[in-house]
């Protein structure tokens, strides 16, 4: 009789935040059916980003709203 051998299963890990390759840096962003706002995001967290404009206003995002996320200079 053959032995079945167990194949040994490879850990992959799946990004599901890529938010943080923005942070700091220039971005525009879609929320809904608005106008697309062009600033900053400063941080993150689990359901919010917090978001300054391009007139130093905070706004605080919630993810689950934002449409698309534009990094306005590429590295």
């Amino acid at each position: 009789m053959e032995k079945k051998q167990k194949r040994k299963k490879e850990d992959v890990k799946i990004k599901t935040e890529f938010i943080s390759e923005v942070i700091g840096k220039p971005v525009v962003i879609e929320v809904g059916g608005k106008e697309p706002i062009a600033g900053i995001i400063v941080d993150n967290s689990k359901f919010w980003i917090k978001f300054q404009d391009v007139n130093g206003k905070i706004v605080y995002l919630n993810k689950a709203y934002l449409k698309t996320i534009i990094p306005l200079k590429k590295e």
